[in-house]
């Protein structure tokens, strides 16, 4: 299993599922799968109706992802 340690570059800066993804450090379909799960979710969409990310929804879904793993592991 791998860390996350994102930090933001630029504010207000938006991000696809693609990039917030590299970001991260992780797939697309892992943020997918977190989207599903509750762990993270897009603050904007995009005039096509596309998800979007800001720096700060990379935050919270690093910091939601890491607590989630706390849980799992104090559970183990």
């Amino acid at each position: 299993m791998h860390e996350l340690s994102y930090r933001p570059m630029t504010k207000d800066r938006l991000y696809s599922i693609t990039e917030a993804a590299a970001k991260l450090g992780v797939s697309p379909a892992t943020i997918a799968t977190w989207i599903r799960l509750g762990i993270a979710k897009a603050s904007r969409q995009d005039e096509l109706g596309r998800n979007r990310y800001t720096d700060a929804d990379l935050i919270e879904m690093e910091r939601r992802f890491q607590e989630r793993q706390a849980r799992k592991r104090g559970s183990a």
